[in-house]
């Protein structure tokens, strides 16, 4: 299992060990190696099988790829949890850090005998074409395209999702994500008149139009933003289908029958928050499927649900999600106070 931090260096070692990838050395060819994530003394063990034009080389190769794999499919659904963890006392470096020992030993877990199946996928790809042992220098065709695979960006870009269909939650490979409040009561406050309008056209709470603005965009910290840096203001992540303004196309996982797949989406970009709101009013007044989830009225959590089931995400976690938000403590509190006020309180 090869660290991600070190992810440069263990390209490296994985690309020299191809067969054939250096001089040939005379020596056994014995498979010694350990599938230890701390032990990068496991690495230099495929390297020398390389070397030695040992065909199992290719399978060492595949094995540790795998491990990657898992670890950064790991990292991103820790990542996409990560809207929960504001506030909470057990989000503290010391448990993120034992965390990720658990983490790291799930991969040795996941991808021990058989594994998940991707490695056993990828050594009958590259044994078909590399299966053949021969004298290549280091920047031979078969290293080339191992680099060109471990290089990759949409590989090892962390995406986070919840499996939208008229939205997605995504990682950008034209722009990036920003954030616009370092607290979720800084977000809280940015959105809330835009929240309360919106609520009041809908005739819902606006605590679970809090609380989904908070979960698409991790309470303000991942928004998307153009390859210039323009934020898009896309609080609900709409996608562009039928859209007629400016866009941005950035990457994104979609659930479809339970598997994720990463795909490019285009999704509306916004020139402010009134507008974003406004045209997330319109996308749920509009659409005859979203009928059910208009009669819940002021029932926030039943809203939810009926947002769910209508398909505005895949997700099967999405109303669960939306309803744990709506009974945080920052969220409770906004929603309080605008209710106090109004009764004057």
């Amino acid at each position: 299992m090869l660290p991600l931090d070190n992810s440069a260096s263990n390209m490296s070692l994985l690309t020299s060990s191809l067969p054939g990838s250096a001089s040939a050395a005379k020596a056994s060819s014995a498979s010694g190696v350990k599938d230890n994530y701390f032990d990068q003394n496991s690495l230099n063990s495929v390297k020398t099988m390389g070397r030695h034009n040992d065909p199992a080389a290719l399978k060492e190769i595949s094995k540790k790829f795998e491990s990657m794999f898992v670890a950064q499919m790991l990292k991103s659904m820790r990542e996409a949890n990560a809207v929960f963890e504001d506030g909470d006392m057990f989000s503290s470096d010391e448990v993120k850090f034992h965390q990720d020992m658990m983490d790291q030993q799930m991969v040795l877990n996941l991808t021990s005998g058989e594994g998940i199946g991707l490695a056993k996928s990828m050594y009958q790809q590259m044994q078909k074409l590399y299966g053949k042992p021969a004298e290549i220098n280091s920047q031979s065709e078969p290293v080339k395209t191992l680099e060109r695979v471990l290089r990759a960006p949409s590989m090892f870009k962390p995406v986070t999702t919840s499996g939208k269909s008229d939205s997605a939650d995504t990682t950008s490979s034209s722009g990036s994500k920003s954030s616009i409040a370092k607290t979720q009561e800084e977000f809280l406050e940015k959105v809330k008149p835009y929240a309360e309008k919106a609520a009041a056209e809908l005739n819902v709470g606006t605590d679970v139009l809090l609380a989904q603005a908070a979960l698409e965009t991790g309470w303000g910290k991942h928004l998307i933003h153009d390859s210039q840096g323009n934020n898009t203001f896309n609080i609900f992540n709409i996608k562009a289908t039928g859209w007629q303004g400016k866009s941005v196309t950035v990457n994104t996982l979609e659930n479809k029958q339970g598997v994720a797949q990463q795909e490019r989406a285009a999704f509306r970009q916004y020139d402010d928050f009134e507008q974003s709101f406004a045209d997330y009013v319109s996308l749920i007044k509009n659409n005859p499927r979203y009928k059910e989830a208009l009669a819940a009225g002021d029932d926030s959590e039943n809203y939810a649900e009926e947002l769910q089931k209508a398909g505005y995400a895949t997700d099967p976690e999405y109303a669960q999600k939306i309803k744990r938000l709506i009974n945080t403590d920052s969220i409770r509190s906004a929603t309080e106070a605008a209710t106090n006020n109004v009764a004057g309180v």
